[in-house]
This record gives structure tokens, sequence and C-alpha cells, in this order.
């Protein structure tokens, strides 16, 4: 029985044996907003009611004495129990009275109370209109908070170099790439943004009768697991964990309302890139289109920075990017006279790089080095922005002819542990999947949620260690090992090389990307949020 009811029943206990006590009415009035227990304070007005009509009862009952003493009355005598009676039949109606008076007041106080603490107006409040919908200012607090914090996680240690403050109103603090605009402003626009992009293909969708019922369904309990994972590890609930991350506007509700609509979305958008295909011939002469986009030169480089400090003067700036110029030209100098490009960047205390899979760039450096008259040996001195020259010594360019691969990785803090989840794997079932799994529960990357896939890795794409294990001509699918590289230590899965060549793969990803782009601008272009008198709720 919950407190509201055992209040009620003593009252109304109390209130049938004719006690008239006011401190408890109030107490129980209390309760009952406290537990936002309507039906209870109803109840209690009610009462009130009913107190009233006992007291009118009793003024019938009087009336049948009141006959046989009119003429006492009128010969000037007063009877003690009729003036008590009248007294007590006084007290009783200013006692109703004053009972209906505070109750009305604490109800009302109560609601008010109540809403404003619930802030089911300000969730409620129409905050943006995108073509045919209309967005609560909850929804756009969700988007708003999400990119918000994915941008403070992500930056961490530069938001200093940004200016951001993150214990300030952002408001009240300007932002290095908005135009005179805030930090407010920056994370307003990313959001409508992002929500106008997600509304209007889940619109477009559902007017095409688009159905990814059990696609969207999927998306969304992932999404709640992985919700509830990170509330448990933070000791939230999951309706704690959600206020907390997106902000005091958004609830559960609100919360899966957004993120069915953006997996009806990525459904819908992720259905179109799937049906496009291309023959051979149609890949091949994108490939004669553009050569150069499907290339990698090979080349060696040093660079030499200026080292100038913010405080230097322009003079001094100068002077220090020259001596760098210089650096750069005796280091040719030293490689034609028989030198290698390492040995020099080493004495030299240049930065030193041999890249074999440069692709194709606007830099000075590799502007240079797809030029058609490049030739095997030649040598240059590039800039480097404002701030240094690089040594150059190309070697070769020519078509991505190797294939691609995929692999699966697990990556850990120490040798001793990537060595006991190999074991695990090896002890157990040795299939993709198990591996995954151990992935998803084990490793510190970004990708753990998918099972630490990577599909398509090109050369240059990684470090150097992770790719010489991937690219080994040996290997086959299934194979495992542990690779270390300055990240950690990295357990390995191979899974496959690609069927088609690196530069078919980018050919045939270039003309997805070119027919996506026209037909998510057939959907989006000159459509855009308008803002309504909600949005002064957000942030």
């Amino acid at each position: 029985m919950s407190s509201g009811i055992t209040i009620l029943i003593v009252f109304r206990l109390r209130a049938e044996n004719g006690t008239k006590n006011l401190h408890n009415f109030v107490i129980a009035l209390l309760c009952s907003i406290r537990y936002n227990d309507w039906a209870f304070s109803i109840a209690l007005l009610q009462i009130c009611k009913t107190q009233q009509l006992r007291g009118l009862n009793k003024q019938m009952s009087a009336s049948r004495e009141k006959k046989s003493r009119q003429e006492n009355l009128a010969g000037g005598y007063v009877d003690p129990r009729t003036k008590r009676e009248k007294d007590e039949q006084a007290k009783d109606r200013r006692s109703n009275a004053l009972y209906i008076a505070i109750a009305v007041i604490f109800v009302i106080v109560g609601i008010v109370v109540t809403v404003a603490n619930s802030k089911v107006i300000e969730r409620s409040a129409d905050a943006v209109t995108i073509g045919n919908e209309t967005y609560t200012a909850a929804d756009v607090s969700y988007f708003y908070n999400t990119i918000y914090n994915s941008f403070v996680s992500q930056n961490s240690y530069y938001l200093s170099v940004y200016g951001l403050d993150t214990s300030k109103s952002l408001k009240e603090q300007d932002c290095p790439v908005t135009d005179g605009g805030t930090w407010y402003d920056y994370f307003r626009d990313q959001a409508l943004s992002s929500m106008t992009s997600y509304s209007l293909l889940a619109q477009k969708a559902e007017a095409e009768g688009f159905d990814a019922s059990e696609e969207v369904e999927q998306s969304v309990q992932e999404t709640l697991s992985d919700l509830d994972a990170s509330a448990a590890s933070a000791g939230y609930t999951r309706a704690q964990y959600i206020k907390a991350v997106c902000g005091p506007l958004v609830n559960e509700k609100v919360f899966e309302r957004n993120i069915r609509m953006m997996a009806l979305a990525q459904a819908y958008s992720n259905s179109y890139s799937d049906s496009l295909s291309y023959t051979s011939d149609e890949v091949q002469a994108a490939y004669d289109a553009d050569p150069k986009s499907y290339q990698s030169a090979d080349i060696e480089y040093i660079l030499f920075t200026s080292a100038a400090g913010d405080d230097a003067t322009d003079e001094e700036k100068a002077e220090l990017l020259e001596q760098a110029k210089q650096k750069a030209e005796t280091a040719l100098s030293r490689y034609a006279q028989g030198e290698t490009f390492d040995t020099i960047g080493e004495d030299m205390e240049g930065s030193y790089a041999h890249v074999a899979y440069a692709a194709n760039g606007s830099s000075d450096m590799l502007t240079w080095a797809f030029d058609d008259a490049r030739q095997a040996g030649d040598t240059t001195v590039a800039t480097y922005g404002e701030t240094g020259y690089y040594a150059v010594l190309f070697h070769s360019r020519s078509r991505n002819d190797y294939h691609t691969v995929s692999v699966r990785h697990i990556l850990v803090d120490s040798e001793d542990k990537a060595n006991e989840l190999l074991q695990q794997y090896t002890d157990g079932e040795q299939t993709e999947d198990a591996f995954a799994a151990l992935a998803v529960a084990n490793s510190t990357d970004s990708n753990a949620s998918s099972g630490g896939l990577y599909t398509d890795i090109y050369r240059g794409q990684m470090v150097s260690e992770f790719e010489d294990w991937c690219f080994d001509p040996s290997r086959q699918a299934g194979d495992t090992g542990i690779v270390q590289t300055s990240y950690g230590y990295h357990v390995m899965y191979f899974v496959s090389t690609n069927e088609n060549p690196y530069w078919y793969v980018q050919a045939e990803t270039s003309l997805k990307s070119s027919a996506y782009n026209e037909w998510y601008a057939a959907i989006t272009d000159g459509v855009e949020a308008e803002q309504l008198s909600g949005m002064k709720y957000v942030g």
C-alpha cells in the first residue's frame, strides 16, 4: 500500500469520527503533491465536501428542536445548548471553508512546481521545422549535446587551443571557426545540419514506403544496449545517463524517437548505396579520365622547419625560414655526392621519411611528384607551407595495382594481455566470429564494437608495423599474430585479400560517391531548418 493511500485512509477515519484536524489535512495534501498523486489530492477535496455536508446535516438536525424553543427565544431566554450548537456550526463552516481554500492553493502550487521541475513546457516547445516535420526543443537538444560531447571527447587535449572552456557558458565564448559567432552558435548550427540530413532522409524513406523495420529495430536495440552498458559502468540508470549526456530536456522517449529516426535514415541511405553497381568498362573509363587519382608516388624526403616561436618578429621568422631552405639545398648537394637520404636526414637533424605509396595532393611536394615530366632520381626543394622546406627525392609513380586487405584486431596495452587473448582464441572455436567477440569485449580501439574490423586497408593507411603484417605475401585467411606499434599491442586476425586491385576499388568508389552525392542533393538542396521560438530552450 502506498504512503498516499495510507494517509488517505487515516484522514477519512478521522474525518468520519468528526475530527477536524487542519494539521493532518495539510500533511496529507503535501504528501500527495510530493508524490504527484493527484488522484489523492482530488480525494482530499472530496473529503472537504463531505465535511461540508456533515455540517449541513447537523444544521438540519438542530432545526427539529428549533421550533420548540422559538417562544423562549422570543421571550429573551437563551438556551446554553442552543448557543453552543450555533457556535460549533459556525466553527464547522469556517473550518470547512479553510480546508477547501488551502486544498485548492496547495493543488495549484503543486501542479505549477511539478510542471516546472519536469521541464515539460521546454521539452515540448516547437524548436525547428524541417521539411514536413516539426521538432521540439528536446529533439534539437539531443543532437546539440551529442555533437558537443563528441567534440569535447575527440579534442580534449586541444580545447584550450580552440579557446573553449567547458566550465563556462558557450554563449559567452567566441568561436574561432565561426564568423563572429559563439561556441553555442557553432554547436547549434552543427546540430541543425545533422538533424536536417537525418530528418529529410527519414521523411523521404517514409514517403516512398521504404520498409526496413527489422534493420531499424536491430539498430535501435543495439544502441540501447550500448547505452545501458555505458550507464551501468558510470553507476547510472538509463534515464539518469540520458539526462547526464543529452541534457535535462531529453528523456528516454525523446532519445529513442531520435535514434529510431536516424536508424531509418541510415538504412535508407545504405540501401541506395548498395544498389549502385558498375561494369568493368565503366570503372576503367573512370580511371582513364583521371589516372593520377588512382596512382601512388614512391618518394623520400627530409623536412627542415624554421622552428620560429610565436613571439618571433617577421624579420626573425624570415631569417629562420631562409636557414631551413639552405639546409634543404645542402641536403640535396650531399645526396648528389653519394650520401643516402636517411643518413643525411639523421646527420642534419631533419625529419626523414620514405613514403612508398604517396597519394596525389595539392602540396608543393606532391604536385611536383605527380608532374608528367617526373623521372626516377629527380630531386627538388619544396615548400612546407610557410614554416619550412623539403629536400625531396623521386623514385617512381605507378597505378595502385596491389589488392587491399581486410583484418580484425584487438588493441591492448601489454604483451602479456595480447598473448592471453591469443591463447583464448586458440583454445576456443578459432572462427572469425569468435575472434570478433573477443575484440568487442577486450579491444581499446575505437572499432571494438564492430569486432575490430578494418576493411579495404590500403598502403599508407596504417603504421608501418601493422601494414607489414597485413600485406605479407604469404598471408592467408584465418592467420593470427601479435604486432607491436606505438599504439600498443595488436592481436591480429587476417580476414581476406580483396578481389579487386586498389585502383579499381578507388575508381568504383568514386563513381558511387558521385551518384550518391547527386541523389542526396536532390533530397536536401534548398531545404533549411526553420528555427522556432522553442530554440531558446536548447543548450
